[in-house]
């Protein structure tokens, strides 16, 4: 039978010079002192984690029991980056919420990360494959996914809450980036979105990504818009 995913204890993980640790709050105090980038990929900057009780709260979510597991990457006693996985999606193991700072990029970082998740729950989920969704204007975090084994196997329009908010509000020169990723629709921001899937054991490519981003991926609750 199946181990329980709800309730299991998460695993502290290593390897690729990497320990994945669930959250605490030493880490959450590094992560709050983290690069940001700003819009479009504000949802990911963490500055508010500098507020004592916001950091408290994201702590007591990112360490709750559920289907859930919440990881941070450390790399000599750094954290360098942090991503999240739903063990109960129908679709797959729903990777989401890869992240690596500004500071810590051009050296792997998500890819080792991202393999040493993915080894360690083929072990321990047999059989099941690998999902995650990502905005079509991230095409850095594309690279790092591709590399790692996954495809695209969807494209789809969706909405994502923290753009169509920022979206009512930037400068014409900020969305034109966006120009092809977005669009106005029955009243709401849409942004187009990719389905990525990874079979169980498909070939990894580690060697160390381009500068300039691999980060991307939304922090959005996995394929439910």
């Amino acid at each position: 039978m199946a181990a329980e995913p709800s309730h299991a204890p998460v695993p502290v993980l290593e390897g690729e010079g990497l320990t994945l640790r669930p959250w605490d709050a030493d880490l959450v105090a590094q992560m709050a002192h983290w690069g940001e980038y700003g819009f479009p990929y504000h949802a990911f900057d963490l500055g508010h984690l500098r507020d004592p009780a916001r950091a408290a709260a994201a702590l007591a979510e990112h360490t709750a029991p559920g289907r859930h597991r919440h990881y941070v990457a450390v790399e000599a006693g750094r954290a360098v980056g942090r991503c999240s996985v739903n063990l109960e999606d129908p679709a797959g193991l729903y990777l989401w919420a890869v992240h690596v700072p500004p500071e810590h990029q051009g050296r792997g970082v998500a890819r080792r990360m991202l393999a040493v998740l993915m080894r360690a729950l083929e072990q321990e989920f047999p059989g099941r494959d690998f999902v995650l969704t990502s905005n079509t204007f991230a095409a850095h975090a594309h690279r790092a996914y591709l590399a790692l084994g996954f495809r695209i196997v969807e494209t789809r329009w969706q909405v994502d809450r923290e753009i169509a908010e920022r979206l009512w509000r930037v400068t014409d020169q900020e969305r034109a980036p966006l120009a092809g990723h977005i669009r106005f629709y029955e009243g709401r921001w849409q942004v187009r979105a990719y389905v990525f899937r990874r079979a169980r054991g498909a070939p990894m490519d580690l060697r160390v990504a381009q500068a300039g981003g691999e980060s991307g991926q939304r922090p959005q609750h996995p394929l439910a818009q």
